[in-house]
């Protein structure tokens, strides 16, 4: 379902604070840097590109005029990979208050001292100063990720989501995409008509899936007859997606390698690809993929969007400060961020799914998903409460709605495995995902060695 824009129902937010935003001043008493993936914010145009309000940068610089009396200047700049803004960061080509990258590569700026901490209270499970909204409006399940993984006090989640495969349902069947083993079997006719990730480790774990198949399979097979728990699911595959030793890597650049005459690589290009498309399938981030389905159903095409069995990655990209940042604004900023209403433009515009819950984005949920969502203009509706399936996203929202409001939404059955699981993911998909780990300076160079070997 093609999702409705939500710029006239939150034009309130971004026009709270002075009349004149400091975006245009040539100095100013506070400025930062942010440093953020390309088409990753809302910048304040609608689907055609025309501007219709103020984007959340220029909102955010009225809203800290208002709050402290002082003008502040946010420099934006975007960035295509972790790697680019990595070296970027160490090397200081880019001095940035605020960069973006995702869990594994938070963990390695950690673990290299290059970022600046947040101040997080283990104990009480919270950042201490400056992040209020960020405290109260996150998502228990991402808090509870953050901590078991070590992210809270050097990051703050931005946006979350899952990997797998957008693809066309008049070309390729769900049977097909429900494997990894898709790409290295895709049939003559696809060859060369499926897009892949020239991202070290979005497409070196496909790989290490389509190595350790055998052991997946039985893992998940233990884990359905109960011999094992979902937490114990979870961690054997966890393992098993993070495995870096020199024979892993060998043999994920032999099937690397058997890749080459099937697939394409691309970073960005995928999404569009997949609306025109010259290609048939996509391994896609889940927000790319809901832009995909949303872009397409312009043309009245419909793409899908699945999770393969044996396991994926569930990602996270979070806020970090590197050394010598402007912590107070930077927090303040991070903070603006974090309220529901600013998340849910965010959410609208980039197809990703953010980590704040909160009353504006379950109803923000609802307006996209619900069935109440298909009703036609005279009130009726072509699918009935039997045509649906009753989803809980308690893991997700448990705690942030108002009072009696029950996160339980109908979604039509025919709509499934498109738009809204790409974006809310069932528990059963979640217990099948991993996240990625940093590999160590050693395991890390052994990667990048085998990635340019396989490149060439």
């Amino acid at each position: 379902m093609k999702k409705k824009q939500l710029l006239l129902a939150f034009t309130s937010i971004l026009s709270i604070g002075a009349l004149t935003a400091c975006g245009g001043n040539t100095s100013a008493d506070v400025e930062i840097t942010v440093y953020n993936w390309e088409d990753y914010i809302y910048n304040g145009t609608d689907d055609n590109g025309a501007k219709v309000d103020d984007s959340i940068i220029e909102s955010f610089e009225k809203k800290y005029l208002e709050d402290t009396g002082k003008t502040i200047k946010v420099n934006y700049k975007t960035f295509s990979t972790c790697e680019e803004m990595y070296t970027k960061i160490k090397r200081k080509t880019v001095k940035a208050d605020l960069c973006c990258p995702s869990d594994y590569m938070i963990q390695r700026m950690q673990r290299e001292e290059l970022l600046e901490p947040f101040g997080y209270d283990e104990t009480n499970k919270k950042y201490t100063t400056g992040l209020d909204n960020v405290n109260t409006y996150t998502s228990p399940y991402i808090k509870t990720l953050f901590d078991k993984n070590k992210l809270s006090n050097y990051g703050v989640p931005y946006f979350w989501g899952t990997m797998g495969y957008t693809y066309n349902p008049e070309v390729v069947s769900k049977e097909q995409v429900s494997t990894w083993e898709f790409q290295w079997n895709p049939g003559t006719e696809l060859k060369k008509k499926i897009t892949i990730k020239d991202s070290v480790r979005d497409t070196y774990f496909t790989a290490v899936m389509h190595v350790y198949k055998e052991e997946l399979d039985s893992l998940k097979n233990q884990y359905k007859v109960g011999t094992i728990t979902a937490e114990a699911y979870n961690n054997s595959l966890s393992e098993i997606f993070n495995r870096h030793d020199d024979e892993t890597l060998r043999k994920a650049e032999e099937a690397l390698k058997e890749l080459k005459d099937n697939v394409i690589l691309e970073v960005d290009e995928g999404k569009n690809d997949m609306v025109l498309g010259s290609i048939h399938v996509n391994l896609a981030w889940s927000g790319d993929s809901v832009f995909s389905m949303d872009e397409a159903e312009n043309d009245e095409k419909y793409l899908a969007y699945s999770v393969p069995e044996e396991g994926s990655n569930v990602w996270f990209d979070g806020w970090c400060m590197p050394k010598g940042a402007n912590v107070e604004a930077s927090k303040a900023f991070l903070d603006y961020l974090a309220l529901p209403e600013v998340a849910a433009l965010n959410m609208d515009y980039t197809g990703y799914t953010s980590p704040i819950a909160g009353q504006a984005i379950w109803d923000l949920c609802n307006e996209w998903y619900s069935l109440d969502a298909y009703a036609n203009e005279d009130g009726t509706n072509d699918y009935t409460i039997e045509d649906c399936d009753e989803v809980d996203l308690s893991y997700f929202f448990e705690g942030t709605l108002d009072d009696g409001v029950e996160a339980k939404i109908l979604i039509p059955t025919e709509e499934r495995g498109r738009q809204f699981d790409a974006q809310y993911p069932s528990l059963d998909v979640i217990t099948r995902c991993a996240i990625m780990k940093d590999f160590g300076e050693e395991g890390n160079e052994k990667l990048h060695a085998m990635w340019g070997d396989f490149k060439v």
